[in-house]
């Protein structure tokens, strides 16, 4: 029986592929049956000529040709970048971009419908990643949202699909658990132990802790942009947690002694960083061992530097209120974790 179109048999590898006359990509099949290697190519061919409409050459004189998902990334693209969010947001959508364009680019985007979106995300779903399931059909719900906007497509095909519940795994960290690592860190350099003390004192996150600069003091108080969001939170010196009597100041005056840079929280000068900045990684690696150091051992899925700002949250909360932990992690509700505080005024948050 004659090999269906597109599919192709290589005796040295003994194997069948197929190639995608789309993306014209081969895939491998495998060494597998040559019935079941014709008959899953025939599948293929279907799907292919169902859900992509060739473009004739009338069409490309005319510049008829349908207009495909990876056309409009690139317009969503310039959309996203008005947007002004921080470096990090805008690159890690970018990775996100580049996995829909390779799974769904070719396609039609007129064309895509909610049972292709739903196959999509069923990818990270039967492996259980569901938070990165969520995550993708948010941005895939954002990117059609704005073709609709600018009129390329009536519907969004995201919508009638079902957000995957996910799972927060990671444990919180506890007080207990905070004052032995904090006492198991004076083992190690003097700078990670104060890196804890200025992470909780704040409740600011690692990368905000690693470039807080002593130059930062403003008229007694310490001044943080945040990096995520661009919050901006203006904390008083005297600012103290009872339930350890940690004061601001005194973590400062720490600081200062132990700090050879401008940063409050630094290692020196080095080859690989010529202002005695940290990486951020170093904290929760540094992190690590401290709670290794104590001893701690937790199942699944220990809590890491960033639950310090948690802990921050939490402890504040009882000794403040709700309102005074929201204003100083930059959250507008305790419900929704993720909205931080609006800085168009571009006015600091007073506390």
């Amino acid at each position: 029986m004659k090999l269906p179109k597109n599919l192709t048999y290589r005796r040295k590898g003994k194997s069948f592929y197929w190639r995608n006359p789309a993306t014209k990509k081969e895939i491998s099949l495998g060494p597998i049956a040559r019935r079941d290697a014709i008959s899953q190519a025939i599948e293929a061919n279907h799907y292919i000529e169902q859900n992509y409409s060739p473009v004739l050459l009338l069409e490309k004189i005319k510049g008829t040709q349908e207009y495909t998902l990876n056309s409009w990334l690139e317009r969503y693209d310039v959309i996203f970048k008005r947007r002004k969010l921080s470096e990090s947001t805008y690159k890690a959508r970018k990775g996100q971009i580049t996995i829909i364009s390779e799974k769904m680019g070719a396609m039609v985007l007129s064309k895509i419908t909610t049972r292709h979106i739903a196959e999509f995300l069923e990818f990270w779903v039967v492996q259980e990643k569901h938070t990165m399931a969520t995550t993708m059909r948010s941005v895939l719900s954002d990117i059609f949202r704005e073709a609709i906007v600018e009129g390329r497509i009536d519907t969004n095909p995201v919508t009638p699909t079902r957000a995957a519940t996910a799972t927060v795994k990671r444990e919180r960290l506890e007080l207990d658990q905070y004052i032995a690592i904090r006492e198991a860190a004076a083992a190690l350099p003097a700078w990670f132990g104060l890196s804890m003390d200025l992470a909780l004192i704040t409740g600011q996150r690692r990368e905000d802790v690693a470039l807080i600069r002593f130059e930062h003091i403003v008229d007694g108080r310490l001044q943080i942009t945040q990096g995520k969001t661009g919050a901006m939170i203006s904390l008083p010196l005297d600012l103290e947690l009872r339930v350890l009597g940690l004061k601001l100041e005194t973590v400062i005056e720490r600081c200062r002694q132990a700090s050879a840079t401008g940063f409050m929280v630094s290692s020196g000068i080095r080859k690989n960083s010529k202002d005695g900045s940290l990486n951020p990684d170093s904290l929760t690696k540094k992190f690590v061992a401290a709670r290794k150091l104590a001893g701690i051992v937790l199942e699944d899925s220990p809590p890491t530097f960033h639950e310090i700002r948690s802990l921050a949250g939490r402890l504040y909360e009882k000794e403040k209120g709700k309102e005074f932990a929201m204003k100083l992690l930059g959250h507008k509700s305790v419900k929704m974790t993720d909205k931080y505080l609006d800085t168009r005024g571009k006015e600091y948050v007073m506390l």
